[in-house]
């Protein structure tokens, strides 16, 4: 949980590995979540998009500046948020993702399940 107030700043760095999964809820419209490997993911397992969702971006508070770099595979929709940029050259602003779930993001998190 993040304990960040409107007007605060909050950087989040990962460098290391990514994979993609068979989406296990239905709610990936390509049919795969994106996931972080973290090193211990032997014993705890790894970080779908999902989870990062409920723990990360859900419990941020209104007004809390994000910057995330997330220096692995697969990464680019790693939060699930509803907005994207690809600094691929035919984007030069944020753009909204067509057809998102904004049902995931309104929905309660429940840590104890992630």
């Amino acid at each position: 949980m993040t304990t960040a107030k409107d007007g605060d700043v909050v950087y989040l760095h990962y460098s290391g590995h990514g994979v993609k999964l068979a989406d296990d809820d239905g709610d990936e419209a390509d049919g795969f979540d994106e996931c972080l490997v973290p090193l211990d993911f032997q014993t705890k397992g790894i970080i779908r998009d999902d989870d990062l969702l409920k723990i990360l971006v859900k419990p941020m508070a209104e007004g809390v500046f994000v910057t995330s770099i997330m220096d692995c595979c697969h990464s680019g929709s790693i939060l699930d948020l509803p907005y994207s940029f690809k600094a691929d050259g035919t984007q030069e602003d944020m753009g909204e993702e067509e057809g998102f779930n904004f049902d995931k993001v309104d929905e309660t998190p429940d840590i104890e399940d992630v």
